[in-house]
């Protein structure tokens, strides 16, 4: 079902996949190692850049692949259902990426997948290491969140808990996490919320994306690395192309 569906059919679908019970979100920290997931590109610059900067390296619609609209963090909460946002400790943590930075949110249908991109900036390179080490402890003390689903007049707690993520290594260095909500019912609907956070340089990248566990999901590495490339233009001084998303596109 995609956006620009009928939204009696949307709200339909929502409310399915609602009754399907929890979904499990999948969580394991692995901070990659090899070089399979690093790609060749400019050299960042020292030094921070600027917010604008930053808003001009996060990911655009212009970046995705068709069938995908913009979405927001009202949206969201008005459907009570996106990219998991755990309120407290070490788990908030994971999902809430850089601060200070520019932040684009994506969404496909109003069920999902849904996609959060983050870029941030340090004042060096160890700022950034120390960042990216920061996440990697609070994946180490996340083994699972509660957190509630649906509509507010609807909506009902559900549990992630941590699974092994396999993601290449990306960028300079790079920690990846997933969390799963695994369904009950006749139907049971797994659901997979995966984030990887990648240091290039003394910028950073935070990617997140949650969604049905289908053969057919393109899966996250391949938006971090659209992600990873956008920055790595922006911090060695370019401008990225395609920059800006397209005309008149939907908003969830």
């Amino acid at each position: 079902m995609e956006a620009h569906q009928r939204p009696g059919l949307v709200r339909a679908a929502l409310v399915l996949v609602l009754l399907a019970g929890p979904v499990v979100l999948t969580g394991g920290c692995a901070g990659s190692t090899g070089t399979s997931g690093r790609q060749a590109g400019p050299t960042p610059q020292a030094g921070r850049l600027t917010e604008e900067r930053l808003r001009l390296a996060v990911l655009s619609l212009a970046d995705l692949p068709a069938g995908w609209a913009a979405d927001t963090s009202a949206a969201a909460r008005e459907r009570g259902i996106g990219v998991p946002e755990p309120g407290e400790g070490p788990c908030r943590v994971l999902f809430r990426g850089p601060s200070g930075g520019g932040e684009a949110r994506f969404a496909r249908t109003e069920v999902g997948p849904f996609l959060v991109a983050r870029t941030g900036s340090h004042a060096d390179v160890d700022a950034a290491r120390g960042a990216l080490a920061s996440f990697r402890a609070a994946a180490g003390q996340c083994p699972g969140f509660q957190l509630t689903e649906g509509p507010e007049v609807s909506g009902h707690r559900v549990d992630y808990h941590a699974e092994r993520a396999a993601v290449p290594k990306l960028g300079d260095e790079s920690v990846a996490v997933r969390y799963v909500r695994a369904g009950t019912g006749d139907r049971p609907v797994t659901v997979v919320a995966d984030v990887v956070h990648v240091r290039v340089g003394a910028h950073t990248v935070h990617v997140a994306q949650s969604g049905r566990e289908d053969l057919g999901a393109g899966g996250i590495v391949p938006f971090a690395r659209l992600a990873l490339e956008k920055l790595r233009t922006v911090a060695a001084g370019g401008t990225p192309s395609p920059a800006g998303s397209f005309p008149g596109a939907t908003r969830l």
